[in-house]
Order: C-alpha cells, then sequence, then structure tokens
C-alpha cells in the first residue's frame, strides 16, 4: 500500500494526496507535525512510500505518480 508522509497546508502535498484520490488506488496519508515523529527512511516531506521504496523530491514524485496512474489505467482495463 502507498503511504503519504505531508505536513498540514502544504499545498504540493495536497495535490499529490488529491493524485491518488482520483486514481482510487489504496492510500494511508499520514500528517507529520513533528519531523522527528518520521520513520529513518524518510529524510524530507512530502514522501510516497511504496512497497518499500521511498519516493521524494518534485520530478521524482511526479514521475512516481504517472507510473501509478499507468498501473491503475491497466488495472482498470480488466
Amino acid at each position: 500500500m502507498v503511504t503519504l508522509y505531508r505536513q498540514p497546508g502544504d499545498p504540493w502535498a495536497d495535490e499529490i494526496e488529491e493524485a491518488l484520490r482520483e486514481m482510487v488506488i489504496a492510500h494511508e496519508v499520514e500528517h507529520v507535525e513533528d519531523a522527528d515523529a518520521l520513520p529513518e527512511v524518510i529524510s524530507e516531506l512530502p514522501a510516497l512510500h511504496d512497497d518499500g521504496e521511498v519516493v521524494t523530491g518534485a520530478s521524482a514524485l511526479r514521475s512516481h505518480l504517472q507510473t501509478l496512474r499507468a498501473l491503475m489505467a491497466d488495472w482498470n482495463r480488466f
């Protein structure tokens, strides 16, 4: 399952969360108030944790969202 780690009030994280909802992909959202509460594998926010992989940074996040969109499009064809 995909987990989005984000801070409240972050417009970029809002976009990512909305994209996940629109894809109708199973996901969780973890709102992080304190960076000390992050899992050790998360170095910056927003971050996607997907199947053991951590994705951060705008370019990598956009690319991963495109990959998820393609996956869901293939899945929905059946």
